[in-house]
């Protein structure tokens, strides 16, 4: 058979020419093929731009209007809203147009949390099909398929959204650290739970205090007075770990510190909610939630080792403590080493902990997958007094 080289040569000038031509052609459009490709990317580039600016213009305008109506601002622990026609009409912020074009109709508000004296801006615009800004929980159920089976985002009767499984795309960047998204709460708001060690934090008791029913100071199992709970609230205020900006963003927990049996096969949380404590901003994990994420159906009770199978905590976690005393005994704690197991208050583990995220937290960018966490957009914040 001959060589395309050799029937090349053997071919007549003009079709030579031709064959040029053609090639020329052929690489002339894969050539415009790119620019447009190229311009189209640019475009689209500066078109998020422009929104991104409006956001930025609307949190501006929203701080310049809260700080000459003082007595809008809101109370600790609650928000106010102003809408983006109202910063227009008080001439706050130029017309609409002025950042979008004419052909662009945008709605939309900004929200002023404040939680515990930190006050944040959250911007929200919506621009038809052109632009919306991107709600962390709007993005969690539009990325997830709702399943009854298998790894996933379940719904649950009490509307929420929890994360069970091994694998499951709940990695999240906050305040400079690796987090998994426990689940999403009744009120909307963003449960996160830790997913790696604070330098200062390795191998903390749970409690050392004496206890009156070992003789010894092997601890004792009340979360309310617990050393690990005095430790949380060090971290809180920590400003190595938490800025007053990433605080803002971070709402109350009520927290479920009840007793949970040894043999329980009840996952619901019932028994470590028959307790609560209110307004605390950090938390453990409870055992039940440990529990409730494998998917085995050979986990059955509290202590079943079938619980670490098909269970992100359990593959993904090394050491740490949960919330949850034993009700066998007073000095009894849950922790987990791939297992669930009961320890000593007294013994050490990890302090991982679990927040809450406001309901109207923003991603810069992501899907919740281990290559593209979802990463929390940070928001203008000022301290009040």
């Amino acid at each position: 058979m001959e060589s395309l080289k050799s029937i090349y040569n053997n071919m007549s000038d003009m079709s030579k020419m031709l064959i040029k031509i053609l090639v020329g052609i052929i690489l002339a459009l894969l050539a415009m093929f790119v620019v447009v490709l190229v311009l189209r990317v640019v475009r689209g580039t500066k078109g998020a731009d422009k929104f991104e600016r409006l956001e930025n213009s609307m949190v501006r305008a929203s701080e310049k209007y809260y700080k000459e109506h003082k007595n809008k601002m809101p109370g600790d622990n609650d928000e106010d809203v102003i809408k983006l026609d109202d910063l227009v009409a008080l001439e706050y912020l130029k017309d609409i147009e002025k950042y979008v074009g004419e052909e662009t109709k945008c709605s939309g508000y900004v929200t002023v949390v404040n939680n515990n004296k930190n006050t944040a801006f959250i911007p929200y615009l919506e621009c038809g099909k052109k632009y919306e800004t991107k709600l962390l929980i709007d993005e969690i159920i539009k990325n997830n398929k709702i399943v009854d089976s298998g790894n996933g985002l379940y719904s649950t009767d009490n509307d929420e959204y929890i994360f069970k499984g091994e694998f499951v795309n709940n990695y999240l960047t906050f305040a400079g650290k690796n987090w998994r998204i426990l689940k999403v709460n009744e009120d909307g708001t963003i449960k996160l739970l830790l997913a790696e060690t604070l330098k200062n934090y390795i191998n903390y008791k749970w409690d050392d205090r004496y206890n009156v029913e070992k003789k010894s100071n092997v601890g004792i199992n009340n979360y309310s007075l617990s050393r690990i709970r005095e430790r949380l609230n060090v971290i809180y205020n920590d400003e190595n770990v938490f800025t007053k900006e990433n605080k803002a963003l971070m709402t109350r927990q009520t927290l479920c510190i009840g007793p949970r049996a040894e043999d329980s096969a009840d996952f619901s949380g019932e028994e470590e909610c028959s307790e609560t404590l209110e307004n605390d901003y950090l938390g453990l994990l409870q055992a039940n939630e440990y529990l409730d994420i494998s998917l085995d159906e050979n986990c059955e009770t509290t202590l079943d080792s079938s619980c670490s199978n098909y269970n992100y905590i359990a593959s993904g976690f090394k050491n740490l403590w949960t919330m949850t005393p034993s009700d066998a005994d007073s000095y009894s704690v849950y922790k987990i080493s791939k297992f669930l197991r009961t320890s000593n208050a007294s013994s050490s583990s990890n302090i991982l902990f679990t927040i809450n995220l406001t309901d109207k937290a923003i991603i810069e960018e992501g899907n919740g997958t281990l290559e593209k966490p979802y990463i929390i957009k940070g928001e203008k914040i000022e301290k009040r007094s």
